[in-house]
């Protein structure tokens, strides 16, 4: 089960919310934004859709999910009529999943496992059992929060159904040659695994007695089979979380999984961990939803993203206005968002982070007069931010400009924020091989093409224009157009590769045969907002280009 797209009216924070396009490739789906901008308020349609489509459960709170501005005009008779309510609410909240047609909220069997959902408040500091107790149907979710502001603790019930799964094995006939020691390792093993994932060193030994003092028994370092209750608060947080959904996920497995604020009791770096361990674990036919103001969260999902095309979405709540009708579809982070989540996490610290990494090119320098910034940087920015946030670019006027600013920037760098790596970046122009090798002792690196334009009006780039905008017929026009004034050029006294010199030719062309409006008054406009977001991982193009711009990355990745 994928979410495509969902419709939110009247509802909690939302006058009329609608969330659309969501890939069907998408496997994580990363929700951000400051306290109170509206995330949990999504789950929370999520979980009352669930609350009736699932379970016919009527009951109704209107100060709790009707809009303010509603819940104050609501009569008194009105009030009385919770059902009619209920009803009106669940019809304004409307769930739509790939590859099903039709709605499936009256399918009550469908609707049981279409979302599985955690609160915020999750909390299982302590539990020891003396004895087994039958447990209701797994899908009926009964240690769920009717209300996502309430608590909620599910390891004693895993715990329970773990041990459950041991007995029904062992009393199994396929798997009488097998011990029971055996078959507790194998369903804790993936538990386990998780676990060193996250934690190096924490190891889940297994459930002890659970007819005497059972619980989960853990050992780190020198102390061994220690109870569960000594954990501290973010091993218990993501212990909890993993052994949850690899307890659940066996009988929801076409569901949409969701999780409010998954990093609570948790540092960065843990964060970072934890979601890749989740990310390892989701079905390919089920989601992750997050919802997050983590840097290490939002950090780690660019890396997947990155590493797995297509496989995560961001949907960024920061800055809506949702008492207006709002439409959000997942966006490509770039440098806006990035600063948004620093200042979300950090608020005035945010000034104070630096990049990982510095890369000088070329073109109008910061604050430098002139009607244009820095084209290059402007592009570079677009290509590679999304998948690489710790990358910043700076533009430092011509060649001679980069390569003698860049090495007292370089140097200047270096004493302020020890730790910052930096390198330059330059056109190819006319350099000839022996140039660009002796560059490159100097941390300098050399386009393999003339300039950018090169790669912005490249043949995969066009193509990709033509598809998005539903006219891939168009390609061979444009094309035939980029042809014809690529062979002009010797005529008019052009090198024969500069594709620079015949953008404004290429632009007038596309905008003309694609019908396009708004996008930009010049080639070099053009190129930014339109162009340069084509250009991604997975594309020849991109892989050329990012052999030069990312080479320090690339070599320290081999």
């Amino acid at each position: 089960m994928k979410l495509e797209k969902i419709t939110i009216r009247d509802f909690k924070r939302f006058a009329n919310l609608e969330i659309s396009n969501i890939p069907s490739t998408a496997k994580l789906v990363l929700l951000t934004g400051p306290n109170g901008s509206g995330k949990t308020s999504l789950f929370e349609a999520f979980n009352y859709w669930m609350k009736i489509s699932a379970r016919q459960d009527w009951n109704y709170d209107p100060d709790y999910y009707l809009r303010p501005i509603d819940s104050l005009a609501l009569t008194p008779e009105r009030a009385k009529r919770t059902r009619n309510l209920a009803q009106e609410t669940w019809d304004k909240i409307t769930p739509n999943f790939h590859g099903l047609n039709e709605e499936i909220k009256h399918d009550q069997e469908a609707c049981r496992k279409a979302f599985y959902i955690r609160s915020a408040y999750r909390h299982s500091p302590d539990f020891t059992i003396d004895g087994l107790q039958k447990l209701d149907d797994i899908l009926n979710d009964s240690s769920r929060a009717s209300k996502l502001v309430l608590s909620e603790s599910r390891v004693q019930d895993n715990y329970q159904r773990l041990v459950g799964m041991s007995l029904e094995s062992l009393y199994d006939n396929e798997q009488r040659d097998r011990t029971a020691g055996q078959i507790t390792d194998e369903l804790i093993g993936e538990v386990k695994k998780a676990m060193l994932k996250v934690f190096d060193g924490l190891v889940l030994e297994g459930p002890g007695n659970p007819l005497e003092g059972g619980t989960f028994r853990f050992t780190k370092g020198d102390s061994s089979n220690f109870h569960y209750k000594n954990l501290s608060g973010g091993e218990k947080a993501a212990f909890d979380l993993l052994l949850d959904f690899i307890v659940k996920r066996k009988k929801f497995d076409d569901t949409i999984f969701c999780v409010d604020e998954p990093e609570l009791h948790m540092h960065t770096k843990l964060q970072a961990t934890l979601l890749e361990a989740m990310f390892d674990l989701i079905p390919d036919n089920c989601q992750l939803w997050l919802s997050t103001h983590s840097i290490g969260m939002a950090r780690k999902a660019a890396e997947l993203n990155s590493a797995n095309p297509g496989q995560v979405a961001f949907i960024d709540f920061h800055e809506q206005n949702f008492d207006q009708p709002v439409r959000l579809e997942p966006i490509k982070p770039g440098r806006q968002f990035w600063q948004q989540m620093f200042h979300t996490a950090l608020d005035d610290l945010a000034e104070l982070v630096v990049p990982e990494y510095v890369v000088f090119c070329e073109g109008r320098k910061v604050n430098q007069t002139g009607k244009k910034p820095s084209f290059d940087a402007a592009v570079y920015q677009k290509i590679f931010s999304p998948w690489h946030p710790q990358i910043e670019f700076i533009p430092l006027g011509g060649t001679n400009e980069v390569q003698l600013d860049g090495k007292a920037f370089d140097y200047l760098l270096t004493k302020l924020a020890p730790g910052i790596k930096t390198w330059k970046v330059l056109d190819q122009d006319d350099r000839n091989s022996v140039e660009i090798d002796q560059l490159k002792d100097e941390e300098t690196y050399v386009l393999s093409r003339r300039d950018i334009e090169s790669f912005l009006w490249d043949d995969e780039v066009l193509l990709k224009l033509c598809e998005i905008h539903n006219s891939p017929e168009a390609f061979s026009e444009i094309q035939l157009e980029k042809q014809s004034q690529i062979q002009s050029l010797p005529g008019r006294g052009k090198p024969a590769d500069d594709i620079k010199a015949i953008s404004d030719s290429l632009y007038n062309k596309c905008k003309r045969v694609l019908n396009l409006h708004g996008c930009g008054n010049t080639a070099e406009a053009f190129s930014i907002e339109k162009l340069a977001p084509l250009i991604q991982p997975g594309m020849a193009v991109y892989e050329e280009l990012a052999e030069a711009v990312l080479a320090p990355l690339r070599i320290q990745d081999k």
